[in-house]
């Protein structure tokens, strides 16, 4: 009677021992991944940022004190998903501080931010935030480019967007270009 019992324990010890293992497992490549995401949602944002303000300083440099009805765009180059996990872009401002923030939609434990520095120029710039956007959609000139605060990564037809509107306003975002031209 001693050998079926201790066959039982042995069996119920290495199932035990089985499972263990598998759930480490799932553990650590959960881990590995995640770090991995954040990683590149951080790559973004700042890609993001980074073409925002060289789009302004170009704008401001190519014209100047003066205003032009001509609105400056970038074809933002994103990939289409992240591990197969669509994402968010999307422009914020937090007590005047504007940022580029990346987040995964199936998980909202892997965002990152990227400020924008706007203290570099001497024009007053508005960047379109969800309360900015009304204002700047009402008056904006290019009929070809829907203003938006929040985009889905991988749409080839995401871009960032400059308008020098008078000799003092930049207003600057992120819109999505119809027909993808």
């Amino acid at each position: 009677m001693d050998v079926p019992i201790t066959h039982i324990i042995g069996t119920a010890a290495l199932l035990g021992l089985v499972i263990s293992v598998a759930l480490a497992y799932g553990i650590i490549v959960d881990y590995i991944e995640a770090n991995v995401l954040e990683a590149q949602v951080e790559q973004i944002a700042e890609y993001v940022s980074m073409n925002l303000v060289n789009l302004i300083s170009l704008t401001e440099f190519a014209y100047g004190d003066l205003s032009s009805p001509t609105v400056m765009t970038k074809t933002l180059e994103l990939p289409e998903d992240l591990n197969e996990k669509p994402y968010l872009v999307r422009l914020i401002n937090e007590s005047g501080n504007c940022y580029v923030e990346v987040k995964l939609v199936t998980r909202s434990d892997i965002s990152a931010r990227s400020p924008i520095p706007l203290n570099s120029t001497r024009a007053h710039i508005t960047i379109a935030t969800e309360e900015t956007i009304n204002g700047i959609n009402s008056i904006f000139p290019d009929e070809t480019i829907t203003l938006s605060t929040t985009v889905y990564g991988g749409n080839p037809n995401i871009i960032i967007w400059c308008w020098k509107y008078d000799s003092d306003t930049i207003y600057a975002g992120l819109g999505i270009r119809a027909g993808g031209t």
